[in-house]
């Protein structure tokens, strides 16, 4: 399948299951700050474009805010939640990805006022993420690859909008770093004798959904040629099911017609989810979907 054509449907998918959930979140579920249901506003303006939603963009990057400054109190990384209880550390820098890119996608659209008052949060907002200047010249622990390449796309992200080069720096120092000690036979990273298979294959699966994004940013062909080693890799070892429901790095294995495969039955194994699970379980492969048809629409024109 050509680019364009997955992208046409990934965004459909996409727009379609952030409607359904969109139903269910707020009013009698209300969004709390730990809520990965967070990140739906932000989705929908990245997928949509529509005006309405930027001042929910406003309200999400102050909520964001909140979390960085309370994260710089309690020395505490941030942990969102699904409507079943998950928690995971992933999903904040996924939740902040989507705000920075929704607000690099609209910002011209906006009115100052709106403009201004998520610029003014992003420095706050971005706090957690700055922990990847531990990692500048040193690989971080092998548990920690995944969450280091999400922060670092969310610094790469901000540098762009508030014009930081010395960020863009820092981000392609620790985003070597982190892939300087790949896994087996081409994997992303390590596998230690304490890890389970399954939070292996998470954190790889996660890990390249980042890095696919930081690739295209940079149009770093030694990222992007990475990103290819890896996905062919769980297209040898991985079912594509293994994460069950949650799309993660969809657009990485869409990338190549070598691994494409493996994108398709995500996308399959999604949708057959979704019919069973109901929409409150559709929040997270909804960002997740959003966020590799917006992939998808820079890499067509780029």
């Amino acid at each position: 399948m050509e680019l364009q054509a997955y992208h046409s449907l990934v965004a459909d998918l996409a727009g379609r299951v952030l409607d359904a959930a969109g139903q269910v979140v707020g009013g009698a579920t209300p969004v709390t700050a730990d809520s990965v249901a967070l990140g739906v506003p932000a989705a929908r303006l990245l997928l949509t474009g529509e005006a309405a939603l930027h001042h929910a963009l406003v309200a999400g990057f102050r909520t964001l805010a909140g979390i960085g400054r309370s994260a710089a109190t309690t020395g505490l990384m941030p942990m969102m939640r699904t409507a079943t209880g998950d928690r995971r550390p992933i999903y904040h820098p996924l939740v902040l990805h989507l705000h920075l890119a929704a607000f690099e996608k609209a910002y011209e659209e906006m009115p100052a006022g709106l403009w201004s008052a998520c610029e003014d949060a992003i420095p706050d907002a971005i706090a957690p993420s700055r922990s990847i200047e531990t990692w500048a010249d040193t690989p971080p622990p092998h548990d920690q690859v995944d969450q280091v390449l999400w922060h670092s796309l969310c610094v790469l992200e901000q540098a762009s909008l508030l014009s930081r080069d010395v960020d863009v720096e820092l981000v392609e120092s620790v985003v070597h770093a982190a892939l300087s000690q790949p896994g087996p036979a081409g994997a992303l990273h390590p596998y230690e004798s304490d890890d389970s298979p399954d939070a292996w294959t998470y954190r790889e699966l996660t890990g390249l959904h980042a890095l696919a994004n930081l690739a295209l940013r940079r149009r770093n062909q030694t990222w992007a040629r990475r990103v290819q080693e890896v996905a062919m890799y769980h297209l040898d070892h991985t079912q594509p099911d293994y994460t069950t429901y949650e799309p993660w790095a969809v657009f990485a294995f869409a990338w190549s017609p070598a691994t494409s495969l493996f994108a398709d039955q995500q996308l399959h194994d999604v949708q057959t989810h979704l019919a069973a699970g109901g929409p409150m379980t559709g929040i997270v492969p909804g960002l997740l979907l959003t966020d590799a048809a917006y992939a998808l629409g820079q890499f067509t024109v780029a």
